[in-house]
């Protein structure tokens, strides 16, 4: 994928396993979008990967790792001690009162 966008781009990768998350480095990617980690409703089927695994894939990863699928405002910091390098949502910034807020509680974590 790196050689279609070329070097200057900044890449990210939608991933659901540690495997998938090792081929999009390698691959080149500048990040990976790893989930679902929490249950959500947007993806019924999907597996919960869970703040034990998402941990280990943070810890393995060369690129940084952004968790997404069910993380909530409540949730958040618990991915972030995990290893990601940050957090990723539809309805956590959806169902904000204060996106702005939210915004600034997020870079804090």
């Amino acid at each position: 994928m790196r050689s279609r966008a070329g070097s200057n781009w900044i890449v990210g990768i939608s991933c659901h396993t540690e495997e998938e998350a090792e081929e999009a480095a390698r691959g080149g990617a500048s990040y990976v979008l790893l989930g679902p980690v929490f249950a959500t409703p947007s993806k019924p089927a999907g597996q919960p990967l869970g703040i034990p695994r998402l941990g280990e894939i943070c810890r393995r990863s060369p690129v940084p790792v952004l968790a997404l699928g069910g993380v909530s405002r409540e949730n958040a910091a618990s991915c972030i001690r995990a290893g990601a390098a940050g957090v990723a949502g539809i309805r956590l910034f959806q169902q904000a009162a204060d996106v702005s807020e939210l915004c600034r509680y997020v870079r804090l974590l």
